[in-house]
């Protein structure tokens, strides 16, 4: 009889002659695991979160699996991303499991459970416990190559415990929120946001729609989509079923887009309801925000709830809004949509009253704190704000400040809108110019004086549009309102006012060629300034006439007034005058033929507006240099200055460009 065994038997004792005893399991045959759903159609873009997963594929890795976990909003693609890399790399494993989580809490034994039957483990062989149902787990995938796909996890930190400790396997998941506090585990965080424009364009090509027909209305359906793969999809299907084209279907979503992409938007509704009532009170709130990227202490301001900066924290983790490079939060497009647009005037009122103080201390920061202001806010306590941080906190707020000035018009609350135009909108305006926004601001500041019958606010706000005007070389409008500005300070009679006015008139005369009448005025104007004991304001007239002397050809006349102007500047350590006077001290020296002297003074002045960052007056300095040089010298200072111009949209780009060309 010979020691054999043949046939088909579960689990088999074999003893030997010698009497040793073998126990055999049965080994049970199977195909590989290959339970990834189908590819997702038409999928587009995704290039750069595809290469990290590819990177997690490729790294080195000891004892351990890899890890990366894909977040974002409801609808912009994770699962899509997940099964559309899972299919590409799928040959690179032995197996590939996948779960649906469906968005609910799963326990790790049942998830070991389920993955050890996927990897051929019978019912009555799997462990009782989770922790012998994942020690078996990382038994059966020692020296395998498994990918594990998690999909709409609740929570991925859980999902260490369940790690292979095989370098071979690669987990990945897909949550609704972030998880980048897992990178010290070694999980690569990836959270995706909206589409890029032309991707989401191409969405709509791999669906058949002709957008190179109506590019305009592709382009509006897009945007109206929020650029998100979900409600894309969902608007697709609504042109294909009712045979709209691009215009009716942006016409739909203008009109209708809330009941168009509603299944898109109860996405947001499951996550709402999972915050605490301060969180969700937050996220409601954001909804009067009447900006775009917005702080936490904006928040905080609007909410009247200082826990602000950790409920956004949160909101974010969640993916509810989304973060700028500038450490701002900002909604996406569907969750401002989801919210609506929120009525909050008391909450608004908050909002005003902090950037009114906000902004004042900005202002104060970043020029003199005692230049004549129509209104001047008592800002109690100490200034936040160095020169440098009240300038990026200026530009960083923006079209915020803009939108806080139209919201605060149409409520009438005409003070503040003057304070704002008058105080933090001027103050960006002298550090970075953008015309359109602000001379439409100055506009609605100029309404709101009239209604509260101040002219002395009224005048100062012509004063500032005039000098914008006049910048842009709209001179006759300029004179127009400068000229209202004088008149308005001398009815009432302030004098400050009126040397304010004068002034301004004094440099739409200038720039029209009227150097003996902008002569005239600035004189007018340095008399009331020595009037009412202000050395600086005298100064500022000093330089301004020496500007117009040079015109007539007059320049030792310049430089005796300059002088006298740099003394005082530099006795108040006002870095922003003393440049603009080394510039006209280059001005005259160059009228004068003395062009050493003009190099020097010149190179003072774009070195002070190199540190002081100070865009234009840097590009002004650059441009009179350039007269006292030659070769690439002279070219290279003319480039560094049209590049200052053209990305302010400034009209004296075209003036250096012919001078490169001719």
């Amino acid at each position: 009889m010979r020691n054999e065994f043949s046939g088909s038997a579960g689990n088999v004792v074999q003893g030997g002659i010698a009497g040793d005893v073998h126990f055999h399991a049965a080994e049970v045959r199977r195909e590989a695991a290959r339970e990834v759903p189908p590819a997702p159609v038409g999928f587009v873009d995704r290039e750069g979160p595809r290469a990290v997963l590819d990177a997690v594929l490729a790294e080195e890795r000891h004892g351990r699996a890899g890890f990366a976990v894909i977040s974002g909003a409801g609808g912009v693609g994770t699962s899509a991303l997940m099964k559309m890399w899972a299919h590409d790399v799928a040959d690179e494993f032995d197996d590939v499991l996948w779960i649906d989580f469906g968005g609910r809490a799963r326990s790790l034994d049942d998830v070991a459970a389920r993955c050890l039957r996927s990897l051929g483990a019978a019912d009555e062989h799997v462990p009782a416990s989770a922790a012998d149902r994942i020690a078996q787990l990382r038994s059966r995938t020692s020296g395998r190559r498994v990918l594990f796909g998690f999909d709409h996890v609740t929570d991925a930190e859980p999902l260490l415990e369940l790690l292979p400790a095989a370098p071979g396997c690669v987990v990945v998941c897909t949550a609704a929120t972030d998880a980048p506090e897992l990178a010290i585990d070694g999980a690569r965080p990836i959270r995706l946001s909206a589409l890029e424009p032309a991707h989401a364009l191409d969405y709509l090509r791999e669906r058949g729609i002709a957008v190179d027909d109506d590019p305009a209305s592709a382009a509006q359906v897009v945007e109206l989509c929020g650029r998100v793969p979900r409600a894309l999809r969902l608007i697709v299907g609504q042109m294909l079923k009712r045979r709209w084209n691009l215009a009716r279907t942006a016409r739909e979503l203008r009109e209708h887009r809330r009941d168009h992409l509603r299944d898109a938007l109860t996405a947001y509704d499951v996550t709402v309801a999972d915050l605490t009532d301060a969180q969700a009170r937050c996220y409601r709130t954001l909804g009067a925000f009447p900006g775009t990227a917005f702080s936490a202490d904006a928040i905080a301001a609007l909410t009247g709830d200082p826990e602000a900066d950790d409920h956004l924290a949160e909101l974010h983790r969640v993916c509810l809004v989304e973060e700028n490079d500038q450490g701002q939060y900002l909604l996406p497009a569907l969750a401002a949509e989801h919210l609506g647009t929120v009525t909050d005037d008391e909450a608004l009122r908050r909002l005003v009253a902090w950037y009114r103080r906000t902004g004042g201390f900005a202002d104060r920061a970043v020029m003199d704190p005692h230049r004549f202001r129509a209104v001047e806010d008592r800002l109690e306590g100490e200034n936040p704000f160095t020169r440098t941080t009240g300038r990026e906190w200026l530009e960083r707020e923006r079209l915020n400040l803009l939108a806080v000035i139209r919201a605060a018009a149409a409520r009438d609350w005409d003070p503040d809108v003057v304070v704002l135009c008058e105080s933090p909108l001027w103050a960006l305006h002298n550090q970075h110019k953008n015309y359109a926004d602000t001379l439409s601001a100055l506009v609605i500041g100029v309404e709101s004086a009239q209604r509260l019958g101040d002219e002395l606010a009224e005048a100062r706000l012509r004063s500032l549009r005039g000098q914008l005007l006049t910048e842009l070389g709209r001179f006759d409008e300029a004179a127009a309102e400068c000229e209202a500005a004088v008149g308005l300070a001398e009815r009432i009679g302030h004098r400050r006012g009126l040397a304010s006015a004068v002034e301004f008139l004094g440099k739409v005369r200038y720039a029209q060629g009227e150097f003996g009448e902008s002569i005239a005025l600035h004189t007018r104007s340095e008399e009331i300034n020595r009037e009412l004991g202000k050395p600086r304001g005298e100064a500022i007239q000093q330089h301004r006439m020496a500007m117009a002397h040079i015109a007539l050809g007059e320049p030792e006349r310049a430089l005796e007034l300059l002088r006298k102007a740099l003394s005082c500047f530099e006795e108040r350590d006002d870095t922003r005058l003393v440049q603009r006077v080394r510039s006209e001290m280059g001005r005259a020296h160059q009228a004068l033929g003395e062009h050493a002297e003009a190099v020097t003074a010149l190179r003072e002045s774009v070195s002070i507006a190199r540190r002081r960052e100070a865009s234009f007056d840097l590009a002004g300095a650059l441009e009179l240099l350039a007269d006292s040089l030659t070769g690439a010298e002279r070219e290279q200072a003319l480039r560094e200055a049209l590049a200052i111009y053209d990305e302010a949209h400034s009209p004296r780009g075209e003036r250096v460009r012919s001078r490169l060309t001719g």
